[in-house]
């Protein structure tokens, strides 16, 4: 077994983890039935965490010929803890007996979610970088490929601070246009 296939399995199964969290918690909710009262912030994020780890546990599939040794490996899997807790706080883990309101639910998250969304960008961003500094190139060279990833930082990071859903409504279209848009590129 190579490197990569040994790396990619144990990526798998974070990954894997990470989506069973947010379908054992999505099950719960709807077995809970009248005790939840729904409201759009709370699945539309759990969809779109579900879409971000698929695509970028899909972009990880790219055999290389070189080993791949731990400290290639460890940038990677503090990638796939994040995405795990991004998973584990889309959605909550237990409905209290008196029920819940996924309102109430989103607001007292949010900060915490999307300051790991906003850390699981941030911490690609920061590794492409260390990436071309290493490689000789200016941070020119980043700001000029990853221009459309630092606005999304930004959006993932005002998302911590603006509590409007007006504004959350809107962020969470633009954001969803990423991954949905990279679906529909992979379908064909």
């Amino acid at each position: 077994m190579s490197a990569f296939e040994y790396t990619s399995v144990m990526a798998s199964i974070i990954v894997g983890l990470a989506l069973v969290d947010i379908l054992v918690s999505l099950n719960r909710l709807i077995r809970a039935g009248g005790s939840v009262r729904w409201h759009w912030a709370a699945p539309a994020t759990a969809l779109l965490v579900s879409l971000t780890i698929i695509q970028i546990w899909w972009s990880l599939y790219t055999p290389r010929d070189t080993a791949m040794t731990i400290g290639q490996f460890l940038p990677l899997l503090v990638e796939l803890v994040i995405l795990f807790l991004l998973a584990a706080a889309a959605l909550p883990d237990e409905i209290p007996v008196g029920g819940i309101d996924l309102r109430i639910y989103y607001d007292r998250n949010g900060r915490y979610f999307w300051s790991l969304f906003t850390a699981a960008l941030g911490w690609l961003i920061v590794l492409e970088g260390a990436e071309v500094v290493a490689n000789g190139e200016g941070v020119g060279r980043l700001l000029e490929t990853r221009l459309v990833d630092l606005a999304v930082l930004a959006v993932f990071a005002s998302l911590i601070f603006v509590r409007r859903l007006w504004w959350h409504a809107i962020a969470l279209c633009l954001l969803a246009t990423g991954p949905i848009g990279w679906l529909s590129k992979s379908l064909g």
